[in-house]
């Protein structure tokens, strides 16, 4: 008998306009819930936060298995739970739903290398326990995430459970603050392809934009799970190593993208690329939906479309504005507020906002009025 994992896709009937009415039981939220993702990141609303950290990832390398399920790819971290049975053993893969394997090898078990998330908005540990990729079938669109209305070829997502509160992830789904997810837009290297104007602070280009060599390890055995059911053991992948080389980030609080869409998911979104080939994307393209006898579609577009913020803040450390930043902590470090601009009372720290022409008054907690600031991100 099917579950329900069967019955939910990408498009059509049983596309995300769909989930909540499908099992409106179990997926309800994916229909009425407001904190839903992903979101278009709109510059102009974020809120610069000096007091976000820089985010910390273990360094271990992992183990796990690469799995098509018909609804994306996901590289799912060995556990305790779900041990990988002699990782250690060559397998000769077959012709389908087969299991290689690829990385280094060992003659002995040990215990289970565990990779924890912290800082960033984090006020607690998360263990990380898959990998998502998320792409599309041209390069203008695949990423779930938008950037001023921008789409990316693809997006890949690291998620982690809460492991301070909850035993593991199944458990932490569905509750508070039981999900991390940091996310990172994947451009093809060496692209040309120009953001709207109102996104160019974001996304830093690196001076090197060749392709992750950690993600690349992924991409290369794609040609092992082009069916639904097709799995590959994959070793020694740093999640580290998959981030890019930045502390700039982007923060909100939302939910998971595939039913359920539980609302407990803190966003991660790092202010730089990972990047691919353009041999990368198409071995991505070649996965199919369906399995060996039925391979039905492209596995592509496996992307939930943007969600309604509905006055969420969205958080960063990247300061936009960092001379006047200066300015404003000088008057509130002494006390003073003759010339303070631009400060938001409610967490009394500097916010930039774009917002229309006409001066918009709020009272600080110095009994004093300003105006938001209307320049262009």
């Amino acid at each position: 008998m099917a579950n329900w994992n069967d019955w939910w896709t990408y498009e059509g009937i049983s596309g995300p306009d769909f989930w909540g009415r499908l099992n409106p039981g179990l997926w309800g939220l994916c229909s009425t819930g407001r904190r839903q993702s992903p979101i278009n990141i709109e510059p102009q609303r974020l809120l610069f936060d000096p007091q976000l950290l820089d985010l910390q990832v273990g360094k271990a390398r992992v183990h796990g298995i690469l799995h098509n399920t018909g609804q994306g790819v996901v590289f799912r971290l060995e556990t305790t739970e779900t041990p990988i049975n002699d990782i250690s053993s060559p397998s000769k893969p077959d012709t389908a739903g087969h299991v290689a394997e690829y990385g280094q090898t060992s003659t002995t078990r040990t215990k289970v290398p565990t990779v924890n998330i912290t800082g960033g908005p984090l006020s607690y540990a998360y263990r990380v326990y898959e990998i998502q990729l998320h792409f599309g079938r041209q390069d203008h669109q695949g990423s779930e995430h938008l950037l001023a209305g921008f789409s990316f070829p693809a997006e890949v997502q690291i998620y982690a459970y809460n492991s301070e509160l909850y035993e593991n992830a199944t458990e932490a789904r569905s509750r508070a603050y039981g999900i991390a997810a940091v996310s990172m837009f994947v451009k093809v290297a060496n692209a040309k392809e120009a953001l709207p104007k109102t996104g160019q602070h974001f996304l830093k280009e690196s001076n090197l934009s060749k392709p992750n060599l950690e993600l690349k390890m992924l991409t290369d055995q794609l040609q092992h799970i082009i069916y639904k059911g097709d799995s590959v053991v994959l070793k020694a992948l740093s999640v580290h190593e998959l981030l890019p080389n930045t502390s700039a980030l982007i923060t909100y609080e939302g939910s998971l993208t595939a039913p359920g869409c539980e609302e407990t998911a803190t966003w991660i979104l790092l202010n730089r690329p990972l990047y691919v080939s353009s041999q990368q994307l198409l071995a991505m393209r070649k996965l199919k939906q369906g399995e060996l006898t039925l391979p039905v579609a492209p596995l592509g577009n496996n992307f939930r479309p943007p969600q309604p913020l509905h006055q969420r803040a969205i958080r960063t450390n990247i300061d936009l504005y960092p001379d006047r930043n200066i300015r404003n902590q000088k008057y509130l470090d002494d006390g003073t507020t003759e010339g303070l601009a631009t400060t938001c009372p409610s967490m009394q720290v500097q916010k930039f906002y774009q917002v229309s022409s006409e001066h918009v008054a709020i009272t600080s907690r110095f009994s004093v009025t300003t105006k938001l600031d209307n320049e262009n991100i």
